[in-house]
């Protein structure tokens, strides 16, 4: 027996960031239920509003790629831990590109049902791309 096995709710979930990964929103339909709710929300709700969200940051950065560095399945519950890593050509934050090279990192706890993804929990570190922009913040 192989010391790892992809299961069916990994593979589910991998979809996801493939799709963002790739920019071939058909894998969100794949792996999102019909009444999906991201938390925080979204401006649009549901897989709308992921495609959207995918439409977004592949135009803001340019190659866009998703690494998965860990997931852990327990039931009905997949945590992601991944870094994304683009070239910042577009505005994001107030920020026109700059062409830097930006690397963020998210961590997301997916709950499924039926064999979809019916709520996704996000965290991004929003302050690690401000830095990576160029914005200042004082404390």
């Amino acid at each position: 027996m192989p010391l790892h096995s992809t299961s069916r709710a990994e593979t589910t979930v991998r979809r996801l960031y493939d799709a963002l990964s790739t920019g071939d929103t058909s894998l969100v339909d794949e792996a999102l239920a019909a009444d999906w709710e991201a938390v925080p929300g979204l401006r649009t709700p549901g897989s709308a509003g992921w495609k959207a969200s995918i439409a977004h940051l592949r135009g803001v950065f340019t190659d866009l790629t998703v690494t998965i560095e860990d997931v852990v399945v327990s039931g009905d519950l997949v945590a992601v831990r991944a870094v994304s890593r683009g070239i910042h050509t577009g505005e994001l934050l107030g920020v026109p590109g700059t062409g830097r090279t930006v690397e963020f990192r998210a961590s997301d706890f997916h709950r499924l049902a039926g064999g979809r993804i019916v709520r996704t929990w996000h965290l991004e570190d929003y302050f690690s791309i401000a830095a990576q922009l160029g914005l200042k913040f004082s404390l």
